[in-house]
């Protein structure tokens, strides 16, 4: 059966729209392809797709799509993830060159990971509506403006990626998942103050670096789990505390602010912080 014919017949005639529960997974996963200018990377044929048991990168389990990997495929065109069959749990599409907007409000709601990193998406992305057993959320390096509105990620997350795009305007750090652990925010055009007195108390990694962030840094109460800090090349200005640091973290990247203020011995001895082009003094007692 034709994919038209497959479309024709889950129209709901009472409300003249698709009913999108009775297409098969077949039908729903060339839609999903249907913007991709050499999908036969994937399905073997274009015209005719084969089925999808024999598609590159799907993962099937009794009968349904449950995880799709198309990475490094050289993939051309844009991604409709509106299509995506309800039973998909993982989808990674990395290192292509696929285009055009995301649509996220619309993923399987048993979508644990997601991973759309080094790709030219554009367009904003909505956080609000995220599945909420999503754990593995990447979009680094694409072209991704608008706002993140990360007090709105779901309770589950544990990684975070939106490192090296166009996000900007301000985030709000004191109401992230407890349970994240890495959360990276790099290259980007964010501004405004960072609170990093409520972080989630398992947090491992965060990375602020090369933004517009600005004002005064308070490090006295960092999670005891933190091992790796990143908020240089910003904007960031005053004394700074670094008394407080815990013995579990391994780098504490401040350079290129406008800070100050004293590194104790131990912090220099441990050689854990970079803070070139500030004015913190690193200075070990005779």
């Amino acid at each position: 059966m034709t994919l038209a014919l497959f479309l024709f017949n889950a129209m709901d005639p009472s409300l003249g729209r698709l009913d999108y529960t009775s297409l098969p997974q077949q039908a729903l996963m060339e839609m999903v392809i249907d913007g991709i200018s050499n999908k036969e990377v994937i399905c073997r044929d274009a015209n005719e797709p084969k089925d999808i048991k024999q598609w590159k990168g799907v993962k099937i389990e009794d009968g349904e799509v449950v995880a799709i990997d198309w990475g490094r495929y050289g993939l051309v065109g844009s991604l409709h993830l509106e299509w995506l069959p309800s039973s998909v749990r993982n989808l990674e599409v990395i290192c292509t060159g696929l285009t055009g907007t995301l649509d996220l409000a619309s993923l399987p709601t048993s979508m644990e990971r997601l991973d759309l990193g080094t790709n030219c998406f554009t367009g904003s992305i909505s956080l609000e509506r995220l599945p909420e057993w999503m754990q593995f959320f990447v979009v680094s390096k694409n072209e991704l403006s608008g706002s993140l509105k990360l007090e709105s990620l779901p309770d589950m997350l544990a990684y975070f990626y939106a490192d090296n795009n166009q996000f900007s305007g301000s985030v709000d750090l004191t109401r992230l998942p407890a349970e994240l652990t890495e959360m990276n925010l790099s290259y980007n055009l964010l501004s405004g103050s960072v609170v990093l007195t409520q972080l989630p108390s398992n947090l491992e990694t965060l990375d602020c670096g090369s933004n517009k962030f600005s004002g005064s840094l308070d490090l006295t109460k960092l999670p005891p789990t933190l091992y790796s800090l990143g908020l240089n090349n910003n904007a960031f200005s005053g004394t700074v505390d670094l008394s407080q640091l815990s013995e579990v973290l391994e780098d504490v990247c401040l350079s290129n602010n406008e800070l100050s203020g004293e590194a104790p011995e131990d912090i220099l001895f441990r050689g854990i912080l970079y803070a070139e082009n500030t004015k913190i003094i690193q200075r070990y007692m005779e």
